[in-house]
């Protein structure tokens, strides 16, 4: 006899149904969710992008119907606003439902076909009010131990004074082949709390959470660090990922360098964090290592324990 999954029998809608090897009905994401009494919401919705739905993270938000957790409906992959990404079959786990059908149900996923096109970006919009750096940037480079002119010459940097919403910022190009494809900028005030405000959607032609922020300057070996100004220490074959969340699209990235070396803050949350990167990398081909260093965080780091760094990654 064929099994239903739960007690919720659902009338075929114009179709035959379709089970797994495992004898669960094949469900899409949303009819799962629903069927476990899930809120979320769907494509179409303000907060959703095309082709997701969103849900309470389980994890750093659950029942606080902020629905931080995206799961992209043509894959089994997850992405949380706050804490990063999760495969779904976790996140099911993690809701209730047993890992042996989780699993089952995901193996099977249906995938429903696109009822949006996703937005083309063909430009990048680049903030007004761009000019090389003025003195009070390079100054605050100078005291985070940068020499500006070095900087400004290998990473394209630019300052920016007068902004309705960037004001007194470091303007930092995120590029791709050569390609300008995003930015994001970096506070020089010690009193403005948001430290990096990085391009919108309607701003960027690739998604810079899709990115690697120096990948330009990585060949065989990568080192893989949090924000632009750690890449900046370490040099080029550095690259950021602008915090410990990463995605999908990133992580894929990274496996395509043969030699990875994680470099995260020394703070507990972020080497966790580094800890879950290197477990979705281990399933690449390639060697993947976690390397803490003496500083707090690679930014910092001395010239000495860059040198030394660089030496072990083979940069």
């Amino acid at each position: 006899m064929l099994a239903s999954f739960g007690s919720c029998y659902r009338k075929p809608r114009g179709r035959l149904p379709s089970w797994t090897s495992a004898g669960f009905l094949i469900m899409t994401a949303e009819e799962i969710l629903e069927d476990m009494g899930i809120r979320f919401l769907r494509t179409g919705h303000h907060h959703c992008r095309p082709g997701w739905i969103q849900l309470d993270c389980p994890w750093c938000g659950p029942d606080s119907q902020k629905y931080h957790l995206g799961w992209n409906l043509s894959s089994n992959y997850t992405h949380c606003w706050k804490c990063g990404g999760h495969f779904a079959d976790l996140v099911l786990v993690e809701l209730g439902m047993a890992k042996t059908k989780a699993r089952a149900l995901l193996k099977g996923l249906d995938i429903p076909e696109p009822t949006e096109s996703p937005v083309s970006r063909n430009v990048v919009r680049i903030p007004s009010g761009l000019e090389p750096l003025p003195k009070a940037h390079r100054e605050y480079l100078r005291g985070r131990g940068f020499n500006p002119k070095k900087i400004a010459r290998l990473w394209q940097v630019q300052g920016i004074r007068i902004h309705s919403r960037l004001p007194w910022r470091i303007y930092i190009p995120i590029t791709y082949r050569g390609e300008v494809v995003s930015w994001t900028t970096r506070t020089i005030s010690a009193e403005v709390s948001q430290r990096y405000i990085s391009a919108s959607a309607e701003e960027e032609k690739m998604n810079h959470k899709s990115m690697l922020y120096g990948q330009d300057y990585c060949h065989h070996s990568i080192v893989v660090v949090e924000g632009p100004m750690d890449a900046w220490n370490v040099g080029p074959g550095a690259c950021a990922m602008f915090g410990t969340a990463f995605t999908s699209a990133q992580v894929r990235r990274i496996a395509q360098h043969p030699y990875r070396y994680i470099v995260f803050d020394n703070t507990t949350d972020a080497q966790h964090r580094a800890e879950e990167l290197a477990l979705q990398l281990s399933a690449s081909s390639g060697i993947t290592e976690i390397i803490n260093l003496d500083a707090d965080d690679p930014g910092s780091a001395t010239p000495k324990e860059i040198r030394l760094l660089r030496r072990a990654t083979k940069l």
